[in-house]
């Protein structure tokens, strides 16, 4: 958490908000936020921003000049936006003693960086941000095809659930999303990735698009930590079809969910709609 719909809501909210402003200052409050190849972020100072948008996992705030400031918000990251006297935003989120970063604009406005776990990570780049960040294809770009799909699967033998985790594969996509995408599309998370059929793999990328696009106008999930620039939460975990409904009926054949373990993640399904 977040994953793609959580990261593209906040994109969103943020490039409503911050677009055109110019950066005045920069303080780092814990050092290690900024990640180690990252340019010095000293170098944001002047900077206006162009836009903001997602790459992958990553909040990409785009800045003139061919910077790019790419954020991963990991596990507990928040990106507010507002006034120091307002603690940033509107709702009370934010914890002050969390703050890792902060970015003051020259209208005196502020963009600040929370992280109660201190996992997530900002990184100034110049260039072909795509390449260095090293992410794999988008799962709503829309020339992502099926034969595309059947390429990247050819003779894969892990799991389709810890495959699509694969962030260097398809990016974006984390644990709750590949979950609800599997029941959506009829396939049982061990199932071998190469071994998918032409029909599997094309229900697989319909549901991906259908599942993410729905999480988005939901404003994504907010199960933990999550909430968008405004400090507002999701509400798609309301519409959760096998998540974290262990025991409870499947919504299609009223069978129990079930819970395995992949890669260390809890994986939820329904055997009886999915094979």
């Amino acid at each position: 958490m977040p994953e793609l719909p959580e990261v593209e809501t906040i994109a969103r909210g943020l490039h409503a908000r911050v677009r055109g402003k110019r950066i005045a200052k920069v303080h780092i409050a814990w050092q290690r936020t900024v990640d180690a190849r990252s340019l010095p972020l000293s170098e944001l100072v002047g900077k206006q921003i162009t836009g903001v948008g997602r790459i992958g996992k990553y909040v990409a705030i785009q800045l003139s000049g061919g910077f790019t400031l790419a954020v991963h918000l990991r596990m507990t990251g928040q990106l507010l936006v507002g006034s120091l006297e307002r603690r940033y935003d509107s709702s009370g989120t934010g914890d002050r003693k969390h703050e890792r970063a902060r970015i003051t604009f020259a209208d005196a406005s502020v963009l600040a960086f929370f992280d109660a776990r201190k996992f997530g990570r900002m990184r100034l780049l110049h260039g072909d941000v795509v390449a260095q960040l090293g992410v794999g294809r988008d799962p709503l770009d829309p020339q992502l095809t099926a034969d595309d799909l059947k390429e990247m699967l050819a003779g894969r033998r892990t799991p389709t659930k810890v495959w699509l985790l694969d962030q260097h594969r398809l990016s974006g996509i984390g644990n709750i999303y590949a979950s609800e995408a599997l029941f959506y599309a009829g396939i049982r998370p061990r199932r071998a990735a190469g071994k998918l059929t032409a029909i599997e793999r094309s229900a697989l990328l319909k549901s991906l698009r259908r599942v993410l696009r729905r999480a988005i106008r939901f404003g994504g999930s907010s199960l933990n930590d999550y909430v968008d620039s405004e400090g507002k939460q999701g509400g798609f975990q309301k519409q959760f079809a096998v998540y974290g409904r262990l025991g409870l009926p499947c919504l299609q054949c009223r069978g129990p969910v079930r819970r395995i373990v992949l890669a260390q993640r809890s994986t939820f399904y329904c055997s009886t709609c999915q094979r």
